[in-house]
């Protein structure tokens, strides 16, 4: 049985999650700005070529950073907030999706040895070593794997439900423990118990959370 913190630690650690992601996103701001006023392009203006290269290079970055296990990709969504604002809250809305939907189909459509391989040779050790774990598992224990960062109290609960299992997963602070958004739908996708179609039903509600905050966010900016 998982050894169950006191309260006082409990909320000692809920604030040092909160003020990491507040950190990120201060940073991420800066580093918008830092970068908006280096490559010296007007933000507001999505006819210019370089405001559109650098948007749709840091979709791609922010997918495939996204996708993958145990690599952090919120610094580059932050970062785009930062230089176009809540206008860019719908790109990487559908963006989120993307980086979801392709970790899902490696992990149900791409051989585990394939797949641990090129984590491997990527230098993705961590996220080769959860698919080597999870591999030995049956699929019913790697639905459980989900929910391992839920409180004791709602875990019954999201087992029984997987399709709110995976929502809650994707949006809990600390799921980076295992794997992050790119690991968990990776975890969905091996498990073989999510069709596609309430995969991405699920994900479209999961991914929510971020734009809407920065559409909120950049409304208080202004």
């Amino acid at each position: 049985m998982p050894e169950v913190a006191p309260p006082a630690l409990r909320w000692v650690r809920i604030c040092a999650i909160l003020s990491a992601y507040a950190l990120i996103i201060v940073l991420g701001h800066f580093a918008g700005r830092w970068l908006q006023q280096y490559l010296g392009f007007d933000a507001s203006n999505f006819q210019d070529t370089t405001a559109q290269t650098v948007l749709v290079l840091g979709l791609i970055l922010f997918i495939v950073m996204l996708a993958l296990p145990f690599v952090p990709g919120i610094e580059v969504s932050l970062a785009l907030f930062a230089i176009f604002g809540s206008a860019v809250a719908l790109p990487i809305y559908f963006a989120t999706i993307a980086a979801f939907v392709l970790s899902y189909a490696a992990g149900r459509f791409v051989p585990l040895a394939s797949l641990s391989r090129f984590f491997d040779y990527i230098g993705l050790t961590p996220a080769s070593a959860l698919v080597h774990r999870l591999g030995a598992m049956s699929p019913t224990e790697r639905v459980t794997a989900l929910v391992e960062t839920a409180p004791n109290k709602l875990a019954r609960l999201l087992v029984n439900h997987r399709d709110l299992a995976l929502i809650a997963a994707l949006n809990m602070p600390g799921n980076a423990l295992i794997g992050g958004g790119g690991g968990i739908s990776l975890v969905a996708g091996m498990s073989g118990m999510f069709r596609p179609d309430r995969f991405l039903v699920a994900v479209a509600i999961a991914a929510l959370p971020i734009p809407l905050i920065m559409v909120v966010a950049g409304h208080l900016l202004k």
